[in-house]
């Protein structure tokens, strides 16, 4: 699974990963996901981590998910998902160079804003 999320073109890309993990973290955890695999952005990991702490203690995020941060190098599927990421952002702006390679193997998942 790809997660893709829209924010503000001039959102810092830290405040964008919070964001994309405060909103996508628990879907996984929803559908009963058991592990879920972070590229490792060194100094943003301990962020990364202490947000999962906190949607773990509201209940957001069960405890029998498993997070893991690695490095892109040790899993092809960490820079895939940059490249999924990048064909769909740019298919939403109008490009359609990669788009017809792939349009028939995604789905669209929206994960809504919530009262949480």
């Amino acid at each position: 699974m790809v997660a893709v999320s829209l924010h503000d073109v001039g959102s810092r890309p830290e405040r964008a990963r919070r964001h994309c993990l405060l909103r996508l973290l628990p879907e996984p955890s929803a559908r009963n996901v058991g592990t879920v695999v972070f590229e490792s952005r060194r100094t943003q990991d301990a962020h990364d981590r202490a947000i999962l702490t906190v949607l773990r203690r509201h209940g957001h995020v069960t405890a029998g998910m498993t997070v893991r941060w690695e490095r892109a190098s040790s899993d092809a599927a960490l820079w895939t998902a940059d490249v999924v990421a990048g064909i769909v952002t740019g298919w939403l702006g109008g490009e359609n160079l990669w788009w017809p390679l792939f349009e028939k193997r995604v789905t669209f998942l929206e994960a809504g804003e919530s009262n949480r």
